[in-house]
């Protein structure tokens, strides 16, 4: 009787193992799906259209002015705020890393955020009922009131690091 209990308790043992090296897999796996995930849409946002897009969008929050409809550039922006829609998706139901995304992206997305806002008013105002990137606007004020730990946020500690030999001096 004593044995049965013993083999019993082992068995359980292993089972219980078995279930846990399960569970770490999953968790394993899943981080890396997210990783996966991410890489191939960082790729698509770092194409030259989609660059340029972000460049025009980044124009019209400084400018105001807003493209021609129906023209290349209106286009480009367009496919642009629709990649960065998907993006802000896949952030908000947490199927990629959130902090890799603020990280990464929160000051383009910055520097998006009046453009973006501006073509969809424009948008709006032209008779359409709906408004276009849904997922975009939490990510944008996300991204507004993110504060990266990262050396981008705190140029001071930059400067502080390098050595004053290193600093570019002006010729003459």
């Amino acid at each position: 009787m004593v044995m049965d209990s013993a083999i019993a308790l082992v068995s359980l043992l292993v089972a219980t193992m078995a279930v846990a090296l399960t569970v770490i897999n999953l968790v394993l796996q899943r981080k890396h799906q997210q990783r996966e995930t991410y890489r191939g849409i960082y790729e698509a946002l770092m194409s030259d259209q989609l660059q340029r897009g972000r460049w025009l969008i980044v124009d019209i929050s400084h400018s105001k002015q807003l493209p021609e409809a129906g023209s290349v550039d209106h286009y480009v922006i367009f496919r642009t705020l629709g990649w960065f829609d998907t993006l802000a998706m896949y952030y908000r139901h947490k199927l990629i890393p959130r902090q890799w995304v603020l990280d990464v992206w929160h000051h383009a997305l910055r520097d998006m955020s009046t453009g973006a806002r501006l073509m969809l008013s424009d948008h709006l105002e032209r008779g359409q009922d709906y408004a276009t990137w849904p997922y975009l606007w939490s990510l944008l004020d996300d991204a507004t009131n993110y504060q990266s730990s990262m050396l981008c946020c705190h140029p001071q500690s930059l400067e502080a690091a390098s050595p004053a030999h290193s600093k570019p001096q002006a010729p003459g």
